[in-house]
């Protein structure tokens, strides 16, 4: 009993100072036992009830499972079968599955913001062939490497590593209802602008953001009837708008080369009550 109150107790002065360096998320191995639920935000929350990703099936394979981040919602893994199902019958490949979750959802000590409800997943562009052909070995799904679509540091798009199936798998995500937001790195969504043309609606949700460049990042909208799940704004902007064009302007280019003033970062909001309870559950 002593040992618990001290594990409960040290538990809560980390969710409440945000302590990155002691992570008490990245500790525990196991899904809480408790209903499903996400809650708190996309980027201040947890996740009880987890679900474990298969390491295998119709068209999909996990890769960097020794990170131990392929839990999620069950709605997600629910989505995540169909979508590779779809995906597959398209004639599409196989879909090589990062980053979802922890066990209990939470702050990740790097890497991410998100990801902490069991509502996200990491997809990688490319698609290794011995994936598509047999089920990977543990040390290959920790070592092969993703084709990046996008070079960051340059902000261009590497054309000789595009592929055509890139805009038929995303506009299969994007017109899910489930879907709520899809990241890509700028320059993957200016190449998906140009190539839909005014075909383009299904390319509201398709989000340019910093970063995926080597995989594209799908969030999920709360789960229906789960009332601890905060929801974000729904997409208003035009599908290939304005706020595209930011990411190709001098006062984006100077925060990419470094010339710009550093925004202050925010202060890290407290945890929802009931992660705590999430946290401290056998």
């Amino acid at each position: 009993m002593h040992s618990f109150l001290t594990i409960s107790l040290i538990s809560s002065l980390l969710l409440l100072t945000g302590n990155a360096s002691a992570n008490p998320w990245e500790t525990v191995g196991h899904p809480a036992p408790l209903a499903p639920a996400s809650i708190g935000t996309y980027t201040n929350g947890c996740l009880s009830g987890a679900e474990q990703m298969p390491l295998r099936g119709e068209g999909f394979q996990l890769v960097r499972t020794g990170r131990n981040r392929h839990y999620a919602h069950p709605a997600t893994v629910a989505f995540l079968k169909e979508f590779a199902s779809s995906v597959a019958h398209n004639g599409l490949g196989r879909l090589q599955i990062g980053d979802m979750s922890m066990a209990r959802g939470g702050p990740f000590r790097s890497g991410h913001r998100s990801h902490q409800t069991g509502l996200d997943v990491d997809i990688w562009y490319s698609q290794d062939k011995r994936a598509a052909e047999r089920p990977l070995t543990p040390w290959e799904r920790d070592n092969i490497s993703a084709i990046p679509l996008a070079d960051e540091r340059n902000h261009q798009l590497i054309e000789k590593n595009w592929n055509d199936k890139v805009p038929r798998i995303l506009r299969l995500a994007a017109e899910d209802d489930r879907v709520e937001r899809i990241f890509v790195h700028p320059t993957i969504k200016r190449k998906l602008c140009a190539i839909a043309g005014s075909d383009n609606q299904w390319l509201r949700k398709v989000r340019p953001w910093w970063g995926h460049n080597y995989h594209f990042h799908v969030r999920l909208a709360c789960p229906e009837g789960d009332g601890s799940c905060k929801p974000q704004r729904p997409v208003n902007n035009a599908p290939c708008g304005a706020d595209l064009d930011w990411w190709f302007s001098d006062e984006f280019y100077a925060m990419l080369k470094g010339t710009a003033p550093t925004p202050e970062k925010p202060k890290p909001k407290p945890m929802p009550q009931q992660c705590q309870q999430v946290l401290n559950a056998p």
